[in-house]
C-alpha cells in the first residue's frame, strides 16, 4: 500500500464500547512520507494489523504513539513492541509517550522491553519532533485527568491533526489551527456532567474555529453509536458549513492528498 494514508484499526471509545468491543479499539495506523506508526494501540490492536497483514505489517512500524495511559488506549504497546522488533531479535522503532506511563505507579511499558526500541522519547508540551525525516508536534496538555497529549503532523506546508481525549477548552484550537485535516475523538452525544471528554457541541465549536478542509470523527462511546456515527456526521457538516466531515469505521483508510 504506497501514498500517505492513515487507517483506522479501530474507533470504539470509552469503558463501555471497549468492554463490550462494540467496535474496535486498536487505535489509528498511519502511513506517512514513508515512515509507518501507530496512535494508541489499544485492545485489539495487534489482531487488527495482522488480519490486515498484507496492508499493515507490524515488523514495518517505525513509531508508536500513546497518547496517554488509559487501557483503551494504550493496551496494546507491549504486544505491538514486541512484534515490531521480533521480540527484541531486531532491534528497531521509537516509542513516544508521557513521562507518567514511562515511568513510575502508572508505567505500561515493561522493563524487558525497552532495550528492544531504538529510542524512547518522552512527550513535553507544545515541541516538535523528527522521526525519519517526518516532522510531527505534540500539543499543550489536553484536560483529561492524566498527562495527555494530541498530535500534529507535518506533510510539506500541510497539516495532519488529532485531538485525543479531553474536555473542551479554549486553548485547544490554538493547538491545531490550520490544519487541513483533523481528526477528533467524539465520545458523547452530550456532556452532562463533568466528563473529561467531547461532546457533539465542543467538536462543533472546534471545528468552526479550526475549519479543517476535512474533518474525521473517531473513538465513539455508546451514545455516539446509539444515535448513529454517519447521522452525527451530517449534522456537523450541516452545522459548521464544512463540506466533508467522515464518520471513521473499522477499517477505513483514508488517503492523505
Amino acid at each position: 500500500m504506497e501514498g500517505n494514508f492513515i487507517y483506522f484499526l479501530g474507533t470504539g471509545g470509552s469503558r463501555h464500547v471497549m468492554a463490550e468491543q462494540l467496535r474496535s479499539t486498536g487505535g489509528t495506523f498511519f502511513n506517512i512520507n514513508g515512515v509507518r506508526g501507530i496512535i494508541d494501540p489499544g485492545p485489539g490492536a495487534l489482531t487488527q494489523m495482522v488480519k490486515a497483514k498484507s496492508l499493515l505489517k507490524p515488523e514495518e512500524l517505525s513509531a508508536v504513539i500513546l497518547s496517554h495511559g488509559h487501557i483503551d488506549h494504550c493496551n496494546d504497546v507491549n504486544l505491538v513492541i514486541d512484534s515490531m522488533t521480533r521480540g527484541g531479535l531486531r532491534k528497531r522503532g521509537t516509542l513516544f509517550a508521557p513521562g507518567e506511563i514511562l515511568n513510575g505507579k502508572n508505567q505500561v511499558l515493561f522493563n524487558y522491553l525497552k532495550p528492544f526500541l531504538e529510542k524512547i522519547e518522552k512527550f513535553e508540551p507544545q515541541k516538535t519532533y523528527s522521526l525519519n525525516g517526518l516532522s510531527f508536534s505534540s500539543s499543550g496538555l489536553h484536560q483529561h485527568g492524566m498527562e495527555t497529549y494530541g498530535f500534529s503532523f507535518f506533510l510539506g506546508k500541510e497539516k495532519l491533526s488529532f485531538i485525543t481525549d479531553t474536555a473542551y477548552f479554549s486553548n485547544l484550537v490554538e493547538f491545531y489551527e490550520n490544519s487541513k485535516w483533523l481528526v477528533v475523538n467524539l465520545v458523547l452525544e452530550e456532556n452532562c456532567g463533568n466528563a473529561k471528554h467531547l461532546d457533539i457541541k465542543g467538536v462543533k465549536e472546534l471545528l468552526i474555529k479550526i475549519d479543517p478542509e476535512i474533518a474525521v470523527v473517531t473513538h465513539f462511546g455508546k451514545s455516539i453509536l446509539r444515535k448513529g456515527p454517519q447521522k452525527v456526521a451530517s449534522q456537523l457538516a450541516r452545522e459548521t458549513g464544512i463540506k466533508k466531515v467522515i464518520a471513521a469505521e473499522d477499517g477505513l483508510k483514508i488517503k492523505l492528498n
